[in-house]
């Protein structure tokens, strides 16, 4: 499972020389995101199957970690025997980043940053399935800003924003990691 060969797009992605890594096992651009059994679990199907394709994180030679895309591939020989594996993969980093985005525009305030009502309904409607699955009890704080609308109209949208973002840090600082401040 040694590497023999790669082509110049490999190092353009992971920044490694073809000397660098020629001779060596991929294992040393693990991330170290992936535990034995997802290998294991990779590995099976590839000796069942002759070949695996799924998301894989792995370190550049500058320590970047990144997401990648790979499709590895039995290569057989006339008595069908396995001789090699080809290993093709692309960098999925600009999918991940937007993937991210889309998630936090879908779920996250953009001003505040904070759950926005639709992730703030989601969790709270899982805190009262738990709630009466064990018999706990919990607490729901709803706070109003009073006089807000008159602070937009006198000093303008940017001073308002700027109070809720302040308003909302310091909740948030003022409760658990676990509790949500929406």
């Amino acid at each position: 499972s040694n590497i023999i060969r790669v082509n110049q797009a490999f190092s353009d992605i992971t920044g490694y020389r073809p000397d660098e890594v020629l001779g060596k096992n991929p294992r040393m651009m693990g991330s170290g995101r992936h535990d034995r059994s997802f290998y294991r679990d990779m590995w099976q199907r590839l000796l069942r199957e002759g070949s695996w394709s799924g998301e894989i994180w792995d370190r550049r030679k500058n320590g970047q970690v990144f997401p990648k895309w790979m499709t590895i591939t039995a290569i057989k020989n006339v008595q069908q025997e396995v001789t090699r594996y080809v290993a093709i993969f692309s960098d999925i980093t600009a999918r991940k980043q937007a993937e991210e985005e889309i998630l936090n525009l879908a779920f996250y305030d953009e001003l505040t940053k904070l759950p926005n009502r639709r992730l703030f309904l989601d969790r709270f409607g899982s805190a009262l399935s738990a709630s009466a699955r064990h018999n706990d009890y919990g607490a729901a704080l709803f706070i109003d800003l009073d006089r807000f609308k008159v602070l937009n109209d006198t000093l303008g949208h940017d001073c308002g924003d700027l109070l809720l973002k302040e308003v909302g840090a310091r909740i948030k600082s003022c409760v658990r990691e676990m509790d949500t401040v929406a």
